[in-house]
């Protein structure tokens, strides 16, 4: 209110002053006027918050003026002109007389500064000072108008203003004014035969002019604003959750119309906001409403017609995803009963099996509801849609939260409980089932005595083939039917459990894993020049008391789909260092072992960290960390960052079984490592002369990269002499030795240290079982 009566205060007294003014002053008066409300429709934001003003430069043009020497009334007709300026952006002639009130009482420090720095001979400085006096005077303003909370997000602070634009801004307007001030001198000197009254109006009026040609290219970028904004919100939208799109929908409604709020809410736009009818929520009228600062320029008809779009994109992306969802939800869900339907139930028993500990254990409840036929015979189909009604919600009461339940067939339902710990407990959810399904149902005039049997299979961790399971239980249920007596719907029912057990296999896996019973075998990598061996490769064993040995392939697999392979690769790089600290401590000059891992092993969200502080429990050992060449299809930038860490601990990459199906040119260019092993496959015939150049071009691709080449597969001595004969200098295989335990390995060590070859090597049967164990 003070503001705005001082703004009428220096309106009036300048309108009064006028009629004192020479014939001439009129015409400078007007054109004043005129130049005043022109320039101030060109405003500059200071900050990406709606709440912060922005700021003109039309005060400059009191710099060109010669009614200076009279300030209250220049005063005056600044006010006059930017309540006209302001009458034509804001459109709501009551906030008009606020912010000319302000522009008045800003010009009024500006003119005061102006005419004391002139007077005392400042030089330059005044057009600076006033300039800054002018934008102090009126932030400072429109800041305690809103409680000083410029911080962003409503908080207090002035962080939202951003000083770079400030200080163009204060640049702008003091170099407008100094150019202007100084026109003025030199045309009043260069030509005495000219009025000042003409060259002023001249200045004014062609200062005015850029001004609005400014503000014209502001409005110009202000329509690219608004159409990017229905552009990004047209490419985002559409691929959003359903609940973020009222977000971003104000978002890009705020940033299109330059707003201060926006929300969506039940009541339409009022006065100073504009807005659109949304339909987010099926059955609820809503408006997307926006609106500005006081100060601020008025909405146009463009900023209302954007809304309007938004809205209507908004409303449309809703409507077709509320009618996705309803064809999702019909697709997935039994149409009497609500609950999920078989395929529904497939996909999610799947995720609850593949996303579970191996420790944790589930269960899978086959429930059948008896005598269904007799009761639709005997009491009408509506009875028996009632009673399937009823025990589906009887089903859903008794179970947990976490478990879940589907009906797979007219009277069947599965349930599956998780996060069990024995087999006891999911026997007495079952019979808790039970009980509650049996009790009494009434429909109408006549009692209902549901009775239910269920087959019951406990999985103790994860399962390789989940259907079994659900064979299993459903075996089980029916095998309880059959047992039980024949006749007329009885109160009760039963639980049987099944015999289900995970392949024999997978339970060896499983117990070798946890009670660390693996053992780990070792297989000699030489150099074929100097004949010597230089590292040993950890190869994963276990054979079983009842079943004998597994292959190392059956082994691998078996613990990947069991969820174990993180605590196989643990105790393998922990067995492996132990053993090769043994042979460091026989002959110093076998420091390296190697231990295959799956490339995403090593990242720090698995093993990383694990690696790095075993490996540096292990200083006198090198470790080599073998990545499977089929787990490197993709090379992100994250495993490629944590491999160049290891390696800069110490630690050593090999790229294994490159040449294999598969291979791509991509891991070998983009993967950091130290050494590059060669399958077997690609040396199978070496009589082959574009085996051996590709041979030459890998060896010769190492040399030049700094890394070292192993060929994996040699088993003869004409094998080993023409890899020698290519350039190869490193090589594994049958030849230099079989895999042998930890005692073996070291007895060999002892015997016949480093050498490559033993004695009688060359001649040497190597057994097909024994390839199958490498």
């Amino acid at each position: 209110m003070p503001v705005t009566l001082f703004g009428l205060t220096m309106a009036v007294i300048g309108l009064a002053i006028l009629p004192s003014l020479p014939a001439g002053s009129w015409v400078l008066a007007l054109f004043a006027v005129i130049g005043f409300a022109a320039a101030g429709i060109f405003r500059l934001p200071i900050s990406r918050l709606a709440t912060v003003p922005l700021t003109g430069l039309a005060i400059a043009i009191v710099s060109a003026s010669d009614l200076m020497v009279r300030p209250l009334l220049i005063i005056g007709l600044y006010t006059i002109g930017i309540y006209f300026s302001y009458i034509y952006l804001l459109r709501r002639p009551v906030v008009a007389v606020y912010a000319s009130g302000l522009a008045s009482l800003s010009a009024l420090v500006y003119v005061a500064l102006f005419r004391w720095l002139i007077d005392t001979g400042t030089g330059p400085l005044v057009y600076f000072v006033a300039a800054a006096g002018y934008l102090v005077t009126m932030l400072t303003v429109e800041f305690l108008r809103h409680r000083c909370r410029w911080g962003g997000d409503g908080r207090l602070g002035i962080a939202a203003i951003s000083r770079l634009k400030l200080l163009r801004v204060w640049l702008l307007l003091s170099c407008i004014a100094a150019v202007l001030h100084f026109a003025k001198l030199l045309m009043v000197d260069s030509y005495i035969s000219n009025p000042r009254s003409v060259i002023t109006v001249l200045l004014i009026v062609g200062s005015a002019m850029v001004l609005v040609l400014l503000s014209a290219r502001e409005n110009l970028r202000g329509v690219v604003r608004r159409l990017d904004s229905l552009v990004d919100a047209s490419l985002a939208l559409p691929w959003e959750e359903k609940g973020q799109i009222e977000s971003l929908v104000r978002g890009f409604a705020q940033g299109a119309a330059n707003a201060e709020t926006t929300e969506i809410r039940a009541t339409p736009p009022r006065r100073a906001e504009i807005g659109a009818p949304i339909s987010l929520t099926a059955g609820a009228d809503e408006y997307l409403v926006v609106r500005r600062a006081a100060a601020a320029s008025a909405f146009t008809e463009e900023d209302q017609r954007v809304v309007d779009a938004l809205a209507h994109i908004g409303s449309e992306v809703a409507r077709v995803k509320e009618s996705v969802d309803g064809l999702r939800l019909r697709a997935n869900t039994d149409s009497l009963t609500g609950l999920p339907n078989y395929g529904s139930f497939q996909e999610t028993l799947q995720s609850i099996n593949d996303n579970r500990g191996y420790g944790e254990a589930i269960a899978v409840l086959f429930i059948d509801l008896d005598n269904f036929k007799k009761l639709n015979d005997r009491h009408g189909h509506a009875a028996g849609d009632f009673a399937l009604k009823e025990v589906a919600q009887r089903l859903v009461n008794t179970l947990r939260p976490a478990d879940t339940v589907a009906r797979v067939g007219g009277d069947e339902f599965i349930a599956v409980l998780t996060g069990l710990s024995s087999l006891g407990q999911a026997k007495l959810i079952a019979d808790r089932i039970v009980d509650n399904c049996g009790v009494r149902l009434p429909f109408g005039e006549t009692n209902l005595w549901p009775s239910i049997s269920v087959g019951l299979a406990y999985s103790a961790h994860r399962e390789t083939d989940i259907g079994r399971l659900v064979e299993d239980a459903d075996r089980t249920m029916l095998a309880a039917k059959k047992s039980r007596k024949q006749g007329g719907a009885g109160k009760g029912g039963s639980v049987s459990i099944s015999a289900h057990r995970s392949s024999q296999i997978n339970d060896s896996v499983v117990r070798a894993v946890e009670n660390d019973e693996l053992t780990v075998f070792f297989q000699p990598i030489v150099s074929i020049v100097e004949n010597r061996i230089w590292a040993f490769e950890a190869l994963v064993r276990y054979t079983d008391p009842e079943i004998g040995p597994i292959s190392p392939a059956a082994l691998v697999e078996k613990a990947k789909r069991l969820g174990l392979m993180n605590e196989l690769t643990r105790q393998v790089i922990q067995k492996s260092l132990t053993a090769a600290r043994q042979f460091v401590a026989i002959d110093a000059r076998v420091n390296c072992v190697t231990v295959n891992v799956e490339a995403k092993q090593i990242l720090a969200a698995q093993l990383g960290p694990f690696i790095e502080e075993t490996a540096a429990l292990f200083p006198e050992v090198t470790l080599c960390l073998e990545l499977n060449e089929r787990s490197l299809s993709v090379v992100s930038d994250e495993l490629r960052a944590q491999a160049e860490r290891l390696r800069e601990l110490g630690i050593m990459i090999a790229l294994d079984d490159y040449g294999s199906e598969n291979s791509s040119v991509g891991a070998l260019v983009r993967m950091p490592m130290d050494i590059l092993k060669i399958d077997r496959s690609l040396i199978d015939d070496l009589t082959d002369i574009r085996q051996l150049e590709v041979l030459r071009a890998l060896q010769g691709f190492g040399d030049t990269l700094d890394y070292a080449l192993v060929v994996e597969g040699v088993e003869s001595p004409v094998s080993a002499s023409r890899l020698q004969g290519v350039g190869v200098r490193s090589a594994q295989g049958f030849y230099y030795g079989v895999p042998a335990s930890e005692q073996a390995t070291a007895e060999r060590l002892i015997k016949y240290g480093t050498t490559a070859v033993v004695p009688g090597a060359e001649a040497a049967e190597r057994p097909l079982a024994s390839r199958s164990q490498a």
